[in-house]
């Protein structure tokens, strides 16, 4: 990018940003998020509604029905999701079907797929499969259909649709996302797109570094009002936060996350230019930056609040739980050590002559 389409693409994410703030802050405050898991007329009314705002469509071109403006216009996106504990599947709608190359086309089954889902119409719950052949599913609702994808081949992608119907539904750790686990059977509808290994794993990078996008958010919202707290609460005649033992904690965890928000900014510029080598290094940085930044500024967020943290009327769990949900769903622990092996490997191999 020049200075110019540099200074554009800050310009339209400002402006992202400030227009999902201030609609999220009047339509979906984190208070109400928990009452919302299981409203299936609720998250029918909300899905169309957000279909209406073109956020589904940011990563379309024009030429499909899209505003094309990018994986940088979708992150801003993301982020107030997580701030706010946005309870429908956002991220994942935005990204997994929309962020494909093959979407770019106006026909053929994935168009019948996407159809639907930027008409408002339907909304995918996004499903992960696990060692024994069953699929996890987030944002599970009944009457809900739940998106899986595996690799098919060396050059393929499978996408799947199963039937949330008869799933039992109920919550995990997070209870403002609604989970369900559907045993292995048949899809109730499935096609093979080709996707060379360049292009999957510049698929599967943007949707992971936007789910991070998500949980840095959420980080972001508890330590905002753990640094209010610490400005109203008042021991021994001054606010909490005049000691060094707070405030200084308070500000690393913000540079933190600042330095993962730009880890994660630089990266999604490098996938949108397709330099993957470039690419896969900054991804593997963002998110490793956020899974160490997010957990620690969360649960800081609450200790800072004393007892007022751990109480169920405060809220301040459900960032918590938010940022421990999308971090177990990106890998968690195991993560964290596959993405250090990664940049330790990267770091290693000489440089091109």
């Amino acid at each position: 990018m020049n200075v110019a389409e540099t200074a554009e693409a800050d310009d339209i994410e400002s402006m992202m940003e400030d227009a999902a703030r201030r609609f999220l802050d009047e339509r979906h405050p984190a208070a109400g998020a928990p009452a919302r898991v299981n409203d299936a007329g609720w998250q029918a009314d909300w899905w169309r509604e957000l279909a209406s705002l073109g956020w589904l469509a940011v990563l379309l071109p024009e030429a499909a029905g899209g505003s094309g403006l990018g994986l940088r216009a979708a992150w801003p996106l993301a982020v107030q999701a997580g701030r706010h504990l946005l309870a429908a599947p956002l991220v994942a709608n935005m990204a997994l079907l929309p962020g494909l190359p093959a979407a770019r086309q106006t026909d053929g089954p994935l168009a019948a797929w996407l159809a639907p889902v930027l008409a408002g119409d339907a909304c995918h719950a996004p499903a992960a499969w696990q060692a024994d052949g069953s699929l996890l599913v987030e944002y599970a609702l009944p009457g809900r259909r739940a998106l899986a994808w595996r690799r098919a081949g060396g050059q393929g992608l499978r996408l799947e649709l199963h039937d949330l119907a008869d799933a039992p539904v109920g919550v995990g750790v997070d209870p403002t996302i609604g989970t369900a686990r559907l045993p292995a059977a048949a899809p109730v509808d499935a096609i093979e797109i080709a996707l060379d290994e360049r292009a999957w794993a510049g698929w599967q990078q943007g949707y992971r570094l936007l789910r991070a996008a998500e949980m840095l958010g959420a980080a972001s919202a508890a330590l905002d009002a753990a640094v209010a707290h610490a400005g109203e609460r008042q021991q021994f005649g001054r606010p909490i936060g005049a000691n060094q033992a707070i405030k200084h904690r308070l500000a690393d965890h913000w540079m933190a996350l600042d330095d993962a928000m730009l880890a994660g900014k630089e990266a999604l510029c490098l996938l949108e230019r397709a330099d993957a080598g470039a690419a896969a290094h900054a991804c593997a940085v963002a998110e490793l930056l956020a899974l160490e930044s997010a957990p620690r500024a969360a649960q800081h967020a609450i200790q800072v609040h004393g007892a007022l943290g751990i109480a169920w009327e405060s809220g301040l769990h459900l960032y918590l739980k938010r940022v421990l949900h999308i971090a177990a769903m990106l890998g968690g622990g195991r993560r964290q050590t596959e993405l250090l092996d990664l940049l330790w490997d990267s770091g290693a191999q000489p440089a091109a002559a």
